[in-house]
């Protein structure tokens, strides 16, 4: 395969050849570094990064100025463009009007020219990233485009969002559209429909330049949208390949074996077990009070569904290494049972039937396979819509949950079952039989919608084919094909650092995975299993709360959790498009801890010093509640850039570790919910948020300790 500093050289633009970062230095650079990094120290393999990060600097600084240099010349042209046409225009010479689009055609393609510089070299810095982290085995990438990519001054960001380009692109089709009209209507240049039309259409359907430039844009911007940053907090990797892939597709026929009916089989999974873990929250209580059980049983019942939940996982991650029909299948009927036996508990009046169907439940979750799916199935161009999809339809079914709960409280009739024994259908049982019909639904789908993907042969080995892939069109941070490296690089014996395979394969036992967690990690997980005990200890016991203090229907309760929901997509939105782009990681995990712990302040009882209210309780609910939802994808962010890159692929990778942090946390939380309902439902709050309070503040002393190793900069 051809080097890519040949490839380089081989598509520069006559004229420019200066201009384009200079890929044979840096690669040089590199291995200079070998040799040092076997003895570096952490301060000198700091210094070696920041080194290195400061080589790049000074290249993209180069490509962003030329980039601008050559748009300002583009513009000018534009200027001389416009008053040729207004002359024009005056003189209604026809014959000109055909020459003058022609012109601004011409000025497209020289633009459409300067984007694709802009592609090649953003290409090669991501070419030359990924060979210093192999070459060293560090992870920069993220680290790289974070703290580079953020602020208003960013150079990367120019070229990402392109928009100078935008305005440029607005001028050409505005006077493209007006050019067009003075064709069709010589005399009526002036009106008003040419006006709106002139001013606000988008680039010209009937431009092919214009339509290549748009196609340009999008990909330079793929990496700044929601879309990612919703992605980046699942820890999916946006950046490798399928796992299973053939190696003679391309990711154009990779794009068309990819069967999307599957996709929508995954996403309603997780719509539908997030709708399963909360809807029986507002009634879960008066399940428990109609079993001759204390309310605070309510908690066990939920928290029994992340307990088996914690086992689960990893059989289903491990599972899915080599099928998922099957274990899609498998789950789905386990989740059958389990919403059968919640749903017959009032008939046989046993509180353990409840727990059981509630740990069935949580055996049947398949978030495991799901998130599996996407991050191995789902071709790269449609991996980032597919995990904000992922993360959409969990927050729909958290929020659909309780809002299906609070609709069925009116349901109250009765099914002839056993003699003296009927089914009875009413508040606290629906759910469960609603689930049931959900899931037999689902399971038919499953059997006629799903396929199970293509595996190729494992015998088969990467061949010369996988060249194909250089030329497809692909973002900055997609993975590359191997290169062919000249010298000890090539001869397969590998660098002093193993083999690039080695240095990237995944850790195939806890001893491996806990010998790559460096501080930031620990420190994300501890972070995560915070925020996921203090979400569930405020839901978990919001209706046993609420009726205690303000007396509440299930409805309310629903209602209520329901607007908290549906909070979770906003708030992402607004710290992966503003927010996450202005301020670092590290500070905002600081800041929303803060929040958190006054949130959980707020939401205490001073009584009887303070009359317990309602807007206390909401106002404190709140806080928690969105500053953990944004604590959570900044966290995992930043979690997704500092861990090493073998815990991002393979069966223990670290978004089944963040699952299992937050399992555990939900586990316990709703443990201690039902343990602290013993000393009676006066004191639940106080008894649940002051531990909740401990875990909130140690976890930000924590942070504040280990601040200066959470900078992701370099």
């Amino acid at each position: 395969m051809v080097q890519f500093g040949h490839q380089l050289v081989a598509q520069r633009v006559p004229g420019w050849e200066n201009h384009y970062i200079d890929y044979k230095t840096l690669k040089k650079k590199i291995k200079e570094f070998r040799p040092r990094r076997i003895t570096a120290t952490e301060d000198e393999m700091a210094e070696l990064i920041r080194e290195f990060a400061e080589s790049l600097d000074y290249q993209v600084e180069k490509v962003v100025l030329f980039f601008i240099q050559e748009q300002g010349q583009l513009a000018e042209h534009l200027i001389e463009l416009q008053h040729t046409k207004e002359t024009t225009f005056k003189k209604n010479d026809m014959a000109q009007v055909a020459g003058l689009m022609d012109d601004y055609r011409h000025v497209g393609y020289e633009l459409l020219r300067l984007l694709r510089f802009v592609k090649l070299n953003l290409t090669g810095l991501r070419k030359i990233i990924k060979k210093f982290e192999k070459n060293l085995g560090v992870r920069v990438m993220e680290q790289y485009v974070a703290s580079r990519g953020q602020g208003p001054y960013s150079q990367l960001q120019q070229l990402f969002r392109t928009t100078g380009v935008g305005a440029l692109v607005g001028a050409m089709t505005r006077n493209l559209e007006e050019l067009r009209t003075q064709q069709l209507m010589p005399h009526r240049t002036t009106s008003f429909a040419l006006f709106r039309r002139a001013t606000l259409a988008p680039p010209s359907e009937d431009e092919p330049v214009l339509r290549e430039i748009q196609e340009e844009r999008e990909q330079l911007a793929e990496l700044w949208n929601f879309q990612r940053f919703t992605a980046v907090g699942l820890l999916i990797d946006l950046e490798t390949p399928m796992q299973h892939r053939d190696v003679d597709l391309t990711p154009e026929e990779e794009a068309e074996r990819f069967h999307v009916p599957s996709l929508y089989i995954n996403l309603a999974c997780t719509f539908f077990y997030m709708v399963n873990y909360y809807i029986i929250v507002p009634t879960s209580d008066d399940y428990a009070v109609l079993l001759h059980m204390p309310a605070s049983v309510a908690g066990i019942m939920i928290g029994a569904m992340p307990l088996t939940a914690l086992v689960s996982t990893f059989v289903y991650s491990a599972w899915s290494n080599r099928s998922y029909r099957e274990p899609l299948i498998v789950s789905t009927i386990i989740l059958i049972i389990g919403n059968i036996f919640y749903a017959l508990a009032l008939v046989f009046n046993s509180v353990w039937l409840v727990l059981l169907g509630r740990a069935f439940n949580g055996l049947g979750g398949a978030r495991a396979i799901n998130r599996r799916y996407i991050a191995d199935w789902v071709p790269v161009k449609q991996r980032t819509q597919a995990s904000a999809a992922f993360v959409s339809a969990s927050a729909f079914g958290m929020a659909a949950g309780p809002a299906m709960a609070g609709l069925m409280t009116s349901l109250d009739f009765r099914i002839p079952f056993l003699p003296g024994r009927p089914i009875v259908v009413n508040d606290v049982t629906a759910p469960g039989w609603i689930m049931t019909l959900w899931w037999a639904l689902f399971l038919v789908a499953v059997f006629v919608f799903f396929k199970e993907p293509h595996r190729p042969d494992p015998t088969m080995t990467p061949s010369h084919s996988s060249a194909n892939l250089t030329n497809a069109k692909r973002p900055l941070l997609l993975p590359d094909p191997p290169e062919v490296e000249s010298g000890a690089a090539s001869d397969g014996r590998g660098s002093e650092f193993g083999s690039e395979e080695e240095v990237e394969a995944p850790a195939k036992t806890l001893a491996e995975v806990w010998r790559e967690m460096n501080s930031p990690v620990l420190v994300t997980l501890l972070v995560y299993f915070m925020l996921k005990f203090a979400t569930e200890v405020l839901i978990s016991e919001s209706s046993i709360v609420t009726k205690y203090y303000f007396r509440w229907t299930p409805r309310s309760v629903g209602a209520f959790l329901s607007v908290l929901g549906l909070t979770v997509l906003p708030v992402n939105y607004l710290i992966g498009s503003f927010i996450g782009n202005v301020y670092e990681d590290r500070l905002v995990i600081m800041w929303t801890e803060v929040i958190t712990v006054v949130g959980v302040v707020l939401n205490l009882s001073y009584e009887p010093l303070i009359p317990y209210s309602l807007p206390q309780y909401v106002a404190g609910a709140i806080l928690i509640f969105v500053a953990t939802c944004a604590l959570e994808g900044v966290n995992m962010a930043l979690l997704s850039k500092t861990m090493s890159p073998r815990l991002s692929k393979g069966t223990y990778n670290c978004g089944l570790l963040s699952t299992e942090a937050g399992t555990l946390a939900r586990a316990i939380s709703d443990i201690m919910i039902t343990a602290m309902g013993g000393f009676g439902q006066k004191y639940i709050l106080n008894l649940t948020m002051l531990p909740t309070l401990v875990v909130a503040s140690g976890t930000t002393i924590v942070t504040f300790l280990k601040y200066r190793s959470l900078k992701t900069a370099l």
